[in-house]
């Protein structure tokens, strides 16, 4: 059970290097460029083990291949991307009121996107036919299946452009903005292939809207600071428990599991917990401080490690792409395997990040 040890050192390199806050301090930074890319190079890695661990340890897994280890990491994937949407929202409705801040927007903003995540697309579509594997339709989606998220935040920047530049009523754009973010969870939730493609959508809107407001919600956050800390990391635990954890209480409750009631629970509980999770980070940095270099670098690049580390999630697992297709390098031991993910990956990606914007330059 080497891969245990994966737990303290994600803790040392979250920790590494803070400062925490004395009685009567507080962390100003805690969303800042720098702070924010911090914590989010460290969600970039947590979102690795995540994905990992669902081919190492997951419960719809082939009990044959199942590795245990990595097991607190299965279900925390969308608590971390909901942290990437907040951060978003929040970043662009803080520069948005900067001079030509929407002058060549589409290109500074959406090319970024859509170049790397053609590219990891085209290297699964080759990788696919080169290995005789079936692809079913909707192409776009089976190809890659981790392309979702690069959709979702291009919807995202278009409406923001729509609300933030296009609407010139200062009082309609946030109202304009939730519109689209609610129009697109359903639709997400009336045609996408599962709840990942619209339960921290949200969070986009939601930060948008802190940095609106942001000296008088930090200071409504400072007030009674114990209790609403405490309170929303209950919440969180509460919500994603019963989202990713249902049918395992029904089994310890002895209650008869209800494939209806877990379909009712999970999307608003994932939803729900996002939120909280969200402003549980925003309290506890409000006391400490983090920010060590390696965290930071990772926060540099975190879309492309996002982009390309599925790729040797894939390579190295009991089956490539597909289920039941051969796999190309199967590495049995889940230590191992998370290090087979995490080498390559991130040099790769940040070369790839270099190389992407000479490219766009």
């Amino acid at each position: 059970m080497l891969q245990l040890i994966f737990y303290p050192a994600l803790l040392c390199l979250l920790f590494a290097g803070a400062k925490f806050m004395n009685k009567g301090e507080w962390n100003d930074e805690v969303l800042s460029f720098d702070h924010t890319k911090a914590f989010l190079g460290f969600s970039s890695i947590v979102i690795i083990f995540h994905h990992a661990s669902q081919k190492t340890c997951a419960d719809w897994m082939d009990p044959r291949y199942i590795r245990h280890g990595l097991d607190l990491f299965v279900y925390v994937g969308y608590l971390c991307v909901a942290a990437f949407f907040f951060c978003s929202g929040y970043g662009m409705r803080s520069a948005c009121g900067k001079k030509n801040f929407f002058q060549g927007y589409f290109k500074k903003r959406l090319l970024p996107l859509i170049v790397p995540a053609a590219f990891m697309w085209a290297v699964f579509f080759v990788s696919e036919k080169i290995r005789g594997i079936k692809i079913d339709p909707p192409l776009w989606i089976n190809v890659y299946d981790y392309i979702w998220f690069i959709p979702a935040i291009l919807y995202m920047y278009v409406w923001f452009y729509l609300s933030f530049h296009v609407l010139k009523k200062e009082k309609l754009r946030m109202p304009l903005l939730w519109t689209g973010v609610i129009l697109y969870i359903i639709l997400a939730f009336l045609f996408s292939p599962g709840t990942w493609w619209y339960n921290t959508v949200h969070l986009f809107a939601v930060g948008a809207g802190f940095a609106g407001k942001k000296e008088k919600r930090i200071e409504g956050l400072r007030r009674h600071y114990p209790l609403k800390t405490a309170l929303f990391i209950l919440l969180t635990l509460i919500f994603f428990i019963s989202a990713s954890y249902y049918p395992k209480l029904t089994m310890v409750f002895h209650r008869q599991y209800n494939e209806r009631i877990h379909w009712l629970l999970e999307a608003p509980s994932q939803m729900i917990s996002a939120y909280t999770f969200v402003f549980s980070m925003i309290l506890l940095g409000m006391k400490i401080h983090i920010g060590n270099r390696l965290i930071k670098a990772l926060g540099t690049f975190t879309l492309e490690l996002y982009l390309l580390h599925p790729f040797f999630v894939q390579l190295f697992a009991y089956f490539f792409i597909k289920p039941g297709a051969k796999p190309v390098f199967y590495i049995k031991d889940p230590f191992l395997y998370v290090l087979a993910i995490i080498i390559p990956s991130i040099p790769l990606a940040y070369l790839g990040k270099k190389l992407l914007k000479r490219i766009l330059s």
